[in-house]
């Protein structure tokens, strides 16, 4: 068995590189250089890259491709910190593929272009004919400027458009990306519901994606460090000769290459539908996030005073290592699911 990229992932990839060089960084955004949500990147991303079609099938209007793919574009996006709505309209498209050919429309508006987010934690109730949507949402990920709502809820997923919901823009510790709070009090009619897939499966492609984002952020994090252990001297010799530095580089990049290894699995495990998608899913997310958080400390550890000031970016890092830990759960929580399923089956 090959366990890597395939030639045609491997162009993906080295075509991904090249565009997010194109772009704005995450450094023009802290220094306000540039918008943290510009219309014109995402415009940029669909009419030029496609990346938000990559993962829709072909009958409702996408590429076609799989969840490797998306996961290939993830991990350069973790890697830069571009601040692109992309996340945000994946989300939204997991739930969207697996509630089945009623989604299709919509799928095909997002394959167009339309900016979407995923809502959960609502409650549904029927009523009048109808369901009745209620509750909030206080961290949807690339809420604000959506136009797409979709809720996942106890009766399935629903799909919503902006003028429905109330959506306000939070202020985030991560400054690479927008959150907002959604909050749902309104009735709709029964096609609104567009099926009642299994919430698991959407999970599991949900956490997919972000293990590999958090893998492509631990990646950085080692690249900084070890740059500049190579040229930062101390005692007349660069650090990086420095036992206890190689050690910490080390560590790093077994984390690393672990995560890589589980989120490269997952993503393969969804894509073929094998059995062990869902705990490879969790396991990739638990992986790739205790990853990132153990490389960005390492990193802001071996820059030294420099690490912990505003104008380095080993601080971004830092700050999306811990929101991604707490995206979509924490690696405790994904461990003790583990645990209970593998308990559960002997």
């Amino acid at each position: 068995m090959h366990f890597g990229l395939s030639w045609e992932q491997q162009s993906l990839k080295e075509a991904v590189q090249g565009f997010l060089g194109e772009l704005r960084s995450a450094r023009d955004i802290l220094e306000g250089k540039a918008e943290l949500a510009d219309p014109a990147v995402w415009q940029r991303i669909c009419m030029e890259q496609g990346w938000q079609a990559i993962a829709i099938p072909e009958e409702a209007g996408g590429f076609g491709f799989g969840q490797v793919e998306l996961a290939v574009i993830f991990e350069e996006l973790g890697r830069t910190l571009t601040p692109c709505p992309l996340l945000g309209v994946s989300m939204a498209t997991a739930a969207l593929i697996e509630a089945g050919a009623a989604a299709h429309g919509y799928l095909g508006s997002i394959a167009g272009g339309q900016r979407a987010a995923l809502v959960t934690g609502i409650e549904p109730r029927e009523h009048e004919g109808g369901w009745r949507l209620t509750g909030t949402d206080a961290g949807v990920v690339d809420a604000p400027g959506a136009e797409l709502f979709v809720a996942i809820t106890d009766a399935g997923v629903f799909a919503l458009t902006a003028d429905q919901v109330s959506c306000t823009e939070l202020p985030s510790f991560d400054h690479t990306r927008v959150i907002g709070r959604v909050s749902l009090d309104l009735t709709v009619d029964r096609a609104a519901l567009l099926g009642t897939p299994d919430p698991e499966r959407i999970a599991a492609r949900i956490e997919s994606l972000i293990a590999a984002e958090a893998t492509g952020a631990a990646d950085a994090c080692l690249e900084l460090a070890v740059e500049y252990a190579k040229v930062r001297v101390q005692y007349g010799k660069a650090i990086g000769s420095f036992q206890a530095i190689q050690h910490l580089c080390a560590d790093m990049l077994v984390h690393v290459e672990s995560a890589r290894s589980a989120a490269w699995y997952a993503a393969w495990a969804i894509a073929s539908d094998a059995p062990d998608s869902r705990s490879a899913a969790r396991v990739a997310k638990a992986t790739a996030s205790t990853a990132l958080m153990h490389c960005a400390g390492a990193s802001i550890q071996i820059h030294g005073g420099i690490g912990f000031t505003w104008e380095h970016d080993a601080h971004l890092y830092f700050k999306r290592a811990q929101a991604t830990h707490a995206l979509f759960g924490a690696p405790d929580a994904h461990r003790a699911a583990i645990a209970d399923d593998l308990l559960g089956a002997l």
